[in-house]
């Protein structure tokens, strides 16, 4: 049936249902992970191979033959964006480990804004020359949709499961 707990308004009845980071909230952590490991190599690789090279130099120099106005924004945009998910990515997990209640809204919200951020990207791509090119080699729309996709099943796991409902409760 259940049993009786302390709460903010008195006693109140916990289901002993399934709680706890287990079941399929482990998958929910292994992507957080690998998506904070993704972001920190790509602002890591910005930093050591593509700010410090002949590409820079060559992209976002108006003396050069492959400079368009919109590489260095694009290629900032990148960086600060996948900052931003990193930030994101270790305040998720820290909500996560402390079983706080605001987890799910934040993460629903974290998949919303890596969406938004991937729409930005692939508009600010389609706008370089070679676009086509660009769009096809690093699959920028087919990234999209998977992510569309991933995130509708995992937000409506988040909203139904009732091990989510128990398990972030403080």
């Amino acid at each position: 049936m259940g049993s009786l707990t302390p709460g903010k308004k008195g006693m109140r009845l916990s289901p002993d249902h399934p709680k706890g980071l287990g079941g399929w909230l482990v998958l929910i952590q292994i992507g957080l992970y690998v998506t904070l490991i993704r972001s920190f190599l790509m602002v890591y690789d910005f930093f050591i191979n593509t700010r410090v090279s002949e590409s820079w130099y060559a992209l976002t120099n108006p003396d050069s033959a492959a400079y368009h106005a919109l590489w260095k924004p694009t290629l900032i945009f990148e960086v600060s964006a996948n900052a931003v998910v990193i930030l994101l990515s270790v305040y998720l997990l820290t909500l996560l480990y402390n079983k706080q209640a605001v987890f799910p809204r934040w993460l629903i919200f974290f998949y919303i804004i890596g969406l938004l951020l991937q729409v930005v990207l692939i508009a600010l791509v389609s706008n370089l020359p070679d676009s086509a090119e660009l769009a096809d080699n690093s699959g920028l729309l087919s990234n999209l949709a998977r992510s569309l996709l991933t995130n509708l099943i995992w937000t409506a796991y988040i909203l139904r499961s009732k091990r989510v409902r128990n398990t972030f409760v403080n």
